[in-house]
């Protein structure tokens, strides 16, 4: 046979059945207006060392303060709007910046008050990826926080709903994940209309979306793990404790 043909079938092989996916252009969101701009220099140093180590990665930073200089962070002017707008309008801000966004192959969204401390890989690219909420994952803890304001558009009844996922990290390709972004505005602009607000504003939202779209990989709660919490999981993604109050009020 053929040397060169003996090469390809080899290469083709190992292509087909390797686990490694090709390298990917990756966008990593973090809205971090107000004094959430602290967070970022250990977020990224984070990022940098663990997060999806084998592609190209970008971190978009919506903020109307100051970032970390580097090659691989762009600074996307956003205001304050307040509480709870500034987390419950999220979907709206990532839409808008769509454009940013034309030549990446996936996009996560991340709490800007999050640390990376262990490797997440391959593991998390899919079409639509979610997070186990860390307070809904054991069976002695709360049942759910779903939306259960039959009026809202984020409503989950009883019936429905398998997962409760967390709002701090989720993402998936870019076409599904601006799908999303698309759909759950128009669903909070659809509620504010009529004077409401979801219980818990964009992740009450993002949990009626996956009902209707089911993530195509569900990750644990080591990718939104409380940092002084102690479950039976590995710690990959930390969510760090913080004084809510603090950080909702004005500079």
């Amino acid at each position: 046979m053929n040397k060169k043909l003996v090469l390809f079938f080899i290469l083709s092989h190992v292509c087909i059945h390797s686990d490694v996916k090709p390298r990917a252009k990756v966008g990593l969101l973090v809205m971090a207006t107000g004094k959430y701009t602290l967070f970022l220099p250990e977020l990224f140093a984070s990022a940098d060392t663990y997060f999806l180590p084998n592609h190209d990665c970008t971190y978009f930073v919506f903020t109307d303060g100051q970032v970390p200089l580097s090659d691989h962070v762009i600074r996307i002017e956003q205001k304050r709007l307040g509480w709870p707008y500034d987390t419950m309008m999220r979907f709206k801000v990532y839409y808008d910046a769509r454009e940013q966004f034309k030549d990446f192959d996936y996009l996560f969204a991340c709490d800007a008050d999050m640390l990376f401390v262990d490797t997440v890989g391959d593991e998390i690219l899919g079409e639509r990826v979610g997070t186990q909420h860390p307070g809904f994952s054991l069976p002695h803890q709360r049942k759910d926080d779903y939306e259960r304001n039959g009026a809202s558009t984020a409503c989950v009844h009883e019936a429905e709903g398998q997962y409760y996922f967390a709002g701090g990290f989720y993402g998936g390709s870019t076409q599904e994940f601006l799908r999303m972004a698309f759909i759950c505005t128009q669903n909070i602009i659809i509620d504010l209309n009529h004077n409401i607000i979801a219980q818990w504003h964009d992740e009450s939202h993002l949990n009626r979306y996956f009902i209707d779209y089911p993530p195509t990989v569900i990750l644990s709660p080591s990718y939104c793990y409380p940092d002084l919490w102690d479950l039976p999981f590995d710690k990959k993604l930390l969510a760090l404790t913080k004084n809510h109050n603090e950080f909702r009020s004005n500079p």
